[in-house]
């Protein structure tokens, strides 16, 4: 009764928790667990790998054996892997494994293995180099990328600027082997392509480099004259008219270098290096590759004048790149100049046909016809976005230009504007006669305008005054216009410098300029010394006299200065003195250079200052990259301050020199600040005579030579305070006239003095001026 009792309340107390809602919510589950058991159920008695199933069918001692031996073998296993306590030693580093230092190439080139296009191996010999030789370089060696020439023996004497490598052995027919050796120790990957030939062939280098570019890297090119070898086994090429090689196929030569030596013993030079060829590359000379084919034609006893009447209506002769083999020297050149006057007909017939094309296309182009620009091919005229981008002409006469710059009303033609003007005057007489069937003579110019449009070139408008033949010399004008294009802008290819030269300053000091002496040694103590730039400034007093025991040193306190900054700093900045005595008024800075220039070793960077001058950092980096020894010497245009009474209204007068039209001007007379180079200076005041030295400075010692580039530039961070110029008579004419003229513009601008002027009229009155000096 009390069990009955107990399923009641328990069966009431279900009823009171569970809701119905919920109920629905677990049914799912319920079902599916009962489901599960009563699988379980049903496939346990069919399972085979059950544990009761497992035992029953294996001995028992079997069991008891095998759960010992799996015990012993887990408490080994356990042992194996027992953990152990290492104890670091105190204050000695963990040991790392060294890593190697990434070094990567200099240039991005090196890295993606982008090689040089073409290297050009001649065949020549000491009998021939100073004719067919020197021939060959000229009319070759600015095409390609890299050419050397080859010989079995060593002349007495070789042409200059020729790279000339020779052999001990004195086996001409071995050359062409050790030309291998040589390529293999110096430029083996150097190159995508590489050529052999003998220095009697003529080839057009132009060609030639545009076929080597129109070919792929990726094919094994193996080009030239084929011809058949003495046993037949192949094709080989002749040196004579030239051989080109691919990156591949050399390098596969260049490992048989071995076999070549040994087996390559022929007469003639060239049946060895095809057996080389053949046996390394088991490849046959051939005429094409692709689609590009290498012309050649080849000739017997060529004499110029005698056959080029001939050859000269052979397509296959004006399209050849190599013609061979030539006799002498003479006939070389000869054929070249009839290859170029044949370029250039070409070329002028693809301008026109291109001109022509132009003009048939425009009528289908919005505008039409009209809508072509003259010249044809030339980039139209710059068109200005305000009043301040319009581009200003030039008037000129065939003796004057008026107005060139700000500076200048008017300015006798001279030098290149002179030789431009003629040359332009005659180019239009010579049009006018093509299209008028030559009846007009030269009178005069009337009118003349010229302007540099940098789009297009220098454009010119003409009035002449012509005299017609055919109407009894009548004057006719005509008005013409003329553009000279622009060409293509190359870069010049500059050696590598840096910023690590020391740059050595020299400071001429005249008792006129010892004033400025003392702020000129604090600004170079605060930018050079205290920073510990690598200059050194060496300082010539110039006396006009002797000093004698009676007579007071002028500099003594400025010595003593210098003195000073020699005890102060010994961080490699330096400061000397060195005195001079020049009687003279004037004195050039190309006799102060000459007499200090021993003071200097022959690689030292000479930095020319004057007293005045800012120094900045900036300026002595732009010194170090502009000047370079043997290429470069470097002449900066300063900004030079005007005077400032004269462009300030009131005291003080600004300490700083700011940048702009009113405050200054960049003085394109200015020549006395230079950089160069000991060596240079030393080789080109050889070519000087005594006389030329004494109306020369050192801007014209540079100029008239053609071995070193004057570079001369605007530079901003070179400024100079106002300098009232002194100019002597004693000076040499174009210095007189040169100091005349920038002390004239160096006291302000035009507007400014024009105000002073305008002011004192109206103060004064116009016949009442007062000097502002």
């Amino acid at each position: 009764m009390a069990r009955h009792v107990t399923l009641l309340q328990c069966y009431n107390t279900i009823n009171v928790i569970i809701d119905p809602k919920c109920c629905r919510l677990l049914m799912p589950a319920i079902i599916g667990i009962s489901l599960g058991i009563a699988m379980s159920m049903m496939y346990a008695p069919f399972s085979e790998n059950s544990c009761e199933t497992f035992v029953a069918n294996h001995d028992p001692q079997e069991l008891v054996n095998k759960r010992e031996q799996k015990s012993i073998q887990g408490v080994e296993d356990s042992m194996k892997f027992e953990p152990k306590l290492r104890l670091q030693q105190e204050n000695v580093a963990p040991q790392r494994s060294p890593t190697k230092k990434l070094i990567r190439p200099r240039y991005a080139s090196t890295e993606l293995g982008i090689r040089e296009r073409l290297f050009v191996a001649v065949m020549t010999s000491k009998t021939t180099i100073d004719t067919l030789g020197v021939a060959f370089n000229k009319t070759v060696q600015h095409h390609v990328t890299k050419m050397v020439f080859f010989m079995e023996e060593k002349g007495q004497t070789l042409p200059a600027g020729m790279s000339v490598v020779s052999f001990s052995d004195k086996y001409p027919h071995l050359v062409p082997i050790h030309v291998l050796k040589y390529i293999s120790e110096h430029y083996p990957e150097t190159f995508d392509y590489y050529m052999f030939v003998s220095d009697r062939a003529y080839l057009r280098g132009e060609k030639l480099i545009d076929l080597v570019n129109h070919i792929s890297v990726s094919q094994h090119v193996y080009m030239g004259f084929p011809q058949i070898m003495k046993d037949g086994s192949g094709t080989y090429c002749p040196l004579e008219g030239g051989i080109i090689l691919s990156q591949s196929i050399l390098s596969r030569v260049l490992a048989e270098l071995d076999w070549c030596s040994t087996n390559c013993h022929s007469s003639d030079p060239s049946l060895n290096l095809g057996q080389c060829l053949l046996h390394s590359t088991d490849m046959n000379c051939q005429e094409h590759t692709g689609t590009k084919s290498y012309t050649y034609f080849k000739v017997s006893d060529f004499d110029f004048d005698d056959e080029i009447p001939k050859l000269k209506q052979k397509e296959v002769f004006n399209a050849s790149i190599s013609v061979f083999p030539m006799p002498d020297d003479i006939n070389h050149y000869k054929l070249h100049r009839y290859f170029c006057q044949h370029e250039l007909n070409q070329t002028k017939k693809e301008i026109e046909k291109t001109r022509d094309n132009i003009i048939y296309m425009s009528q289908f182009a919005p505008g039409g016809r009209e809508s072509v620009n003259w010249p044809i091919g030339v980039p139209e005229p710059y068109k200005p976005k305000s009043r301040f981008d319009v581009i200003r002409w030039d008037y000129f006469t065939e003796t004057h230009i008026y107005f060139q710059d700000d500076f200048t009303n008017y300015k006798e033609l001279k030098g290149v504007d002179k030789q431009d003007v003629q040359e332009v005057i005659k180019i239009s007489v010579e049009r006018l006669n093509e299209k008028y069937g030559n009846m007009f003579l030269y009178s005069s110019l009337v009118n003349g305008y010229r302007r540099f449009d940098p789009q297009r070139g220098m454009e010119y408008t003409l009035d002449l005054v012509l005299r017609d033949i055919s109407k009894q010399n009548w004057e006719v004008e005509k008005r013409v216009h003329l553009v000279r294009p622009l060409g293509r802008v190359e870069i010049v290819p500059m050696p590598y410098v840096t910023e690590n030269t020391r740059v050595n300053l020299i400071l001429p000091v005249t008792v006129d300029e010892k004033d400025g002496v003392a702020n000129f040694l604090d600004s170079y103590a605060k930018t050079c010394l205290d920073s510990g730039d690598n200059t050194y400034l060496l300082i010539v007093f110039i006396y006009r006299h002797q000093l004698d025991g009676g007579i007071e040193d002028t500099f003594s306190v400025l010595k003593s200065l210098v003195a000073y900054y020699e005890r102060k700093y010994q961080n490699g900045g330096k400061v000397s003195w060195v005195s001079l005595t020049h009687q003279e008024a004037y004195i050039s800075d190309l006799y102060i250079i000459d007499e200090v220039v021993s003071r200097f070793q022959p690689e030292s960077l000479i930095l020319l200052s004057s007293v005045g001058m800012e120094l900045a950092p900036d300026y002595f980096n732009r010194v170090r990259m502009n000047t370079i020894q043997g290429w470069q010497v470097f002449f900066p245009i300063g900004f030079w301050q005007y005077k400032p009474n004269l462009i300030y209204d009131q005291k003080p007068y600004p300490t700083n020199i700011d940048i702009n039209s009113k405050s200054g001007h960049y003085d394109a007379n200015s020549y006395e600040h230079s950089s160069f180079y000991v060596s240079d200076f030393t080789d080109m005041r050889k070519l000087l005579s005594a006389e030329e030295a004494q109306d020369a400075d050192i801007y014209d010692l540079f100029i008239k030579s053609q071995k070193l580039h004057v570079f001369r530039a605007i530079e901003p961070a070179l400024k100079h305070k106002f300098k009232n110029f002194s100019c002597p008579s004693s000076a040499p004419l174009k210095m007189f006239q040169r100091c005349l003229t920038r002390r004239s513009l160096g006291l302000a601008s035009r507007s400014q003095l024009a105000k002073i002027v305008f002011e004192h009229q109206k103060k004064f009155g116009p016949d009442q001026l007062k000097s502002t000096n």
